[in-house]
């Protein structure tokens, strides 16, 4: 028994002893983004090429894959998210795919406990969609996870060798704000003029419905003269090429930065000659 015990001994401290000099091959890779109002973070193992060919070859088409190595990869949303057109409760899932030459499949799966794909039972599916591989500009030797920002929504990629595929992530971010808009401002039962302007500068960046943006930023006004409203109000009309109201939305500004008692005469000054080379630039697209 003692020699039992002294031989397993031996063989746990060569294995700890292996494993504390010797780099994982596949070391653990992760990436966390914020998304409008959704964390989504990814956990994953990265394999390396290491001179293999890997998709077609090590990574054989038209069968079940892990999508990394070791344990499965896991996609965690904390709010629900929409993919291909269908809602994900918030949760988290493990990444399968099926490569192929020409369209992969990617799926989730509710088991997260998975190690290789023998246990994967496809009755846990939530979801299954189709992409197209796309070939990359640059060579990744290991296996690479990035999390684009599209305004909101996001982007997922995955690269290896030279092939990438993508998938879209939609979060319910801007519902929450038009929802919020509908609710509150438009029926003006918010008091608080900032509320008005942020949802205006809201849709200003996003490029997109800027005749409410106007509308917003309008009421805005109306419940506070701020310096930094009219600022917003013309570029939204500058956006629109809205000219002529942006000059006079300008020259308003104008005459009330002038009057500011928090402003030293320096800042008026630097605040004209901006507002009047816009004024000008205006003036010589109305003419074109």
């Amino acid at each position: 028994m003692k020699i039992l015990f002294t031989f397993c001994l031996q063989i746990v401290t060569m294995v700890c002893f292996s494993q504390a000099i010797f780099p994982n091959l596949s070391p653990k890779g992760s990436i966390e983004q914020t998304v409008g109002f959704t964390n989504i973070s990814i956990d994953y193992e990265r394999p390396a090429a290491r001179g293999r060919k890997v998709f077609g070859e090590l990574v054989q088409y038209d069968k079940l894959w892990r999508t990394g190595a070791g344990n499965c990869t896991r996609i965690k949303f904390s709010k629900a998210v929409t993919v291909d057109n269908k809602n994900i409760s918030k949760g988290t899932y493990s990444i399968f795919s099926i490569p192929g030459n020409n369209e992969w499949t990617v799926i989730f799966n509710k088991d997260t406990t998975l190690y290789g794909v023998n246990s994967y039972d496809a009755s846990k599916d939530i979801i299954r969609f189709k992409v197209k591989p796309q070939s990359t500009g640059r060579f990744y030797e290991s296996l690479t996870i990035d999390i684009d920002v599209v305004p909101n929504n996001a982007v997922v990629y995955i690269s290896w060798e030279k092939t990438q595929i993508s998938f879209e992530v939609k979060t319910e971010s801007d519902k929450v704000v038009n929802d919020f808009v509908q609710q509150h401002l438009l029926t003006d039962k918010s008091k608080d003029s900032d509320q008005y302007a942020a949802a205006a500068e809201y849709y200003y960046f996003l490029n997109k419905d800027l005749d409410r943006a106007v509308l917003l930023i309008d009421k805005a006004i109306a419940m506070k003269n701020e310096s930094w409203y009219y600022r917003q109000k013309v570029d939204i009309l500058e956006l629109q090429k809205k000219y002529k109201e942006a000059i006079d939305v300008a020259t308003l500004a104008i005459a009330m930065d002038q009057k500011r008692a928090d402003w030293d005469t320096r800042s008026k000054q630097e605040s004209e000659a901006e507002y009047k080379k816009r004024i000008e630039g205006f003036r010589i697209r109305l003419k074109k």
